[in-house]
């Protein structure tokens, strides 16, 4: 039984309802939500996002999912905050949905980075995301010594002066396009 139509409109109460059927415990309810909610873009984007903070990780690992079709560049402060979930699947999840984003991910991971380099978990989901975007020759040059010194005996030392110099690379590269 189909329980949505194959387009649902991008109303407030169509979002919502999807949004509520993401933390059902039918998963095949929830696959079909997100995958409604993914086909909706950028409308559902602030309900997704506003997911990422729900109690249930079951909706919050399904908003992120939702996150990595819809591959908006406004989600990538919330998508580097969720890298610092306490579930690691979560965590895996928004770093993929940070992939998707490519060069948006960047200047939000790398500001991040500075602050949160003594959370394992954070570091962690933020080497993972480090390591698929430096498979662009652009960025690899920049994000590699970052993805080092997440690698290195004490990240939460090395990892911040090391996001903060990309960072400027990165935002002097952005000027001088």
């Amino acid at each position: 039984m189909q329980l949505f139509p194959t387009q649902p409109p991008a109303d407030a109460a169509t979002i919502n309802l999807l949004v509520e059927h993401l933390g059902y415990d039918d998963s095949v309810d929830r696959q079909e939500a997100r995958e409604k909610l993914a086909a909706m873009g950028r409308a559902a984007t602030p309900a997704l996002v506003e997911s990422l903070y729900d109690p249930r990780e079951r909706v919050r690992w399904e908003a992120a999912k939702a996150l990595i079709t819809i591959a908006d560049p406004l989600t990538a402060p919330a998508l580097v905050t969720a890298l610092d979930d306490d579930n690691e699947d979560v965590r895996w999840v928004a770093g993929e949905a940070l992939v998707a984003l490519k060069d948006a991910a960047v200047a939000p991971l790398l500001h991040m980075l500075i602050k949160r380099a003594s959370s394992y978990g954070f570091c962690k989901g933020a080497h993972h995301v480090l390591h698929e975007l430096a498979k662009k020759p652009r960025r690899h040059d920049l994000l590699t010594p970052v993805r080092l010194a997440l690698e290195s005996n004490e990240p939460g030392v090395t990892a911040p002066p090391a996001a903060l110099t990309a960072l400027e690379t990165w935002r002097q590269t952005l000027r001088a396009r």
